[in-house]
C-alpha cells in the first residue's frame, strides 16, 4: 500500500466510525421507543434493556454502515480539497480517480462487511434478543392487534394469521403449512378462527389436507369443527418473536419464499425484502463513489460541506428507496428493479461525477 493510500484511509477513519456511531445511536434510539410499551411500569430490568438493546447493535450497524462511509469519505475528501491538498497531490501526477481509489476500496470492503454481518451475524443475535425481549414481555400483560402476520415455530411450521384480535383473544383465518424432512410442504391446515389459551390454540370450522410427494391435494382430506393445536412456548413468547419480513434473516426470508411459491401463494413482497437485504450493504461502495466526486467540488464552501452532502445524499437515497419499496410491494415494479434501482441510479451518477472530477 503506497503512503498516499495510508494517508487518506487515516483521514477517513475518524468520520467514518462518528458517521457510524451516530447512525447507530439513532436506530437504536428508535428500537428503545418501539418497546417502550413493554418496558412501562419499571417491572423489567436496566441489565435486560441493555442485553436487547446490545444484541440488537449488529443489526444496527448493518444499516448504519452506508451511512459511514457517506460520511467517512465525504468528510475526508472535503477536508482534503479545502486545505488544498487534493491540488497539491494532482500537480504530483496522480488523478482524482487515483486518489479515490483507496476510499472507494474502503467503501466495498464495508458493503462486504455489511453483506457478512447480515449473513452469519445479524441471525443468530436477532434470534438471542427476541428471546430477551419475550424475558420482557413476561413481566408485562402482552396483547397486541396485528394483522397479516407470518411467523414460524421450533418445529420448523409456517403460520399466517390474517386478524390478531385482543380484545377477544381471537385469530381469523389461519393457515399452517408443515413441512416433511425433506423440506417440501406435505400437510396445510386452514381454519376460520381460532381462540388461544395459553400454549393451546383451538382451531374451530377448518380442514386439514395431506399433500403428495408432487405438492399435489393427496387422499387425505378432513374437515373439522375444532382441534388443538399445541405450542411448546406461551403466547407473550409467540407476539416477541414475530418478525416483520424487513427483521428477517436472509435465508428466513428465502425459505419463506419457497414455502408460499410450493403452496401457490404470491411471494412478491417477500422477494422485495429480500433484495432490500443485500443492496443496503452494497450502498456502502455506491456511497464512496457519489461521495468523493461530490465532496471535492463543494469544498471551497468549507470544511463541513461533507455533512450536507452526506445529509442531502442519504435524503435522496432514502426517498428513491421509499418509493422503490412501495412501487414493489405494491407489485408495479419486479423484486429485482425494486431492490437494486436506488444502488443502480446512485452508482450512475457516482461514476459521472467522479469521470468529471478525474
Amino acid at each position: 500500500m503506497r503512503i498516499i493510500d495510508r494517508y487518506l484511509l487515516g483521514r477517513l477513519t475518524l468520520p467514518f466510525i462518528v458517521g457510524l456511531m451516530l447512525f447507530v445511536l439513532i436506530l437504536l434510539a428508535e428500537v428503545a421507543y418501539n418497546i417502550s410499551s413493554t418496558i412501562v411500569g419499571g417491572r423489567v430490568s436496566a441489565e435486560l434493556i441493555i442485553r436487547y438493546l446490545l444484541l440488537r447493535t449488529p443489526r444496527a450497524i448493518v444499516w448504519s454502515l452506508p451511512f459511514g462511509t457517506l460520511l467517512g469519505v465525504a468528510m475526508s475528501v472535503t477536508t482534503l480539497a479545502h486545505y488544498g491538498e487534493i491540488t497539491a497531490i494532482r500537480a504530483g501526477g496522480v488523478s482524482f480517480t487515483r486518489i479515490c481509489a483507496p476510499l472507494i476500496v474502503a467503501g466495498a470492503v464495508a458493503a462486504g462487511g455489511g453483506l457478512a454481518l447480515n449473513q452469519y451475524v445479524v441471525p443468530s443475535t436477532m434470534e438471542a434478543a427476541q428471546q430477551a425481549l419475550a424475558d420482557m414481555m413476561m413481566t408485562q400483560a402482552v396483547v397486541r392487534e396485528a394483522h397479516n402476520q407470518f411467523f414460524r415455530d421450533e418445529q420448523g411450521r409456517f403460520f399466517y394469521v390474517r386478524d390478531m384480535l385482543p380484545a377477544e383473544n381471537l385469530l381469523r383465518e389461519i393457515t399452517i403449512w408443515t413441512r416433511n424432512g425433506q423440506g417440501r410442504i406435505s400437510e396445510v391446515m386452514v381454519a376460520q378462527s381460532a381462540h388461544l389459551q395459553g400454549t393451546v390454540w383451538t382451531l374451530y370450522d377448518g380442514a386439514r389436507v395431506v399433500l403428495d410427494e408432487r405438492g399435489g391435494l393427496g387422499a387425505e382430506v378432513e374437515e373439522f369443527a375444532s382441534r388443538e393445536v399445541y405450542l411448546t412456548r406461551a403466547l407473550q413468547q409467540y407476539y416477541s418473536e414475530h418478525r416483520a419480513p424487513a427483521e428477517m434473516a436472509p435465508y428466513e426470508l428465502q425459505d419463506l419464499i419457497e414455502v408460499r411459491k410450493a403452496t401457490g401463494g404470491s411471494t412478491q413482497q417477500l422477494e422485495v425484502y429480500l433484495h432490500f437485504k443485500y443492496s443496503i450493504p452494497v450502498a456502502c461502495l455506491v456511497f464512496a463513489i457519489v461521495a468523493a466526486p461530490l465532496g471535492n467540488r463543494y469544498a471551497r464552501h468549507g470544511t463541513y460541506v461533507g455533512v450536507v452532502v452526506s445529509l442531502l445524499v442519504v435524503f435522496l437515497y432514502n426517498g428513491v428507496r421509499s418509493w422503490t419499496l412501495a412501487f414493489g410491494l405494491a407489485g408495479s415494479l419486479d423484486p429485482v428493479t425494486a431492490g437494486w434501482a436506488p444502488d443502480a441510479l446512485f452508482g450512475v451518477l457516482g461514476m459521472i461525477f467522479l469521470a468529471r472530477e478525474g
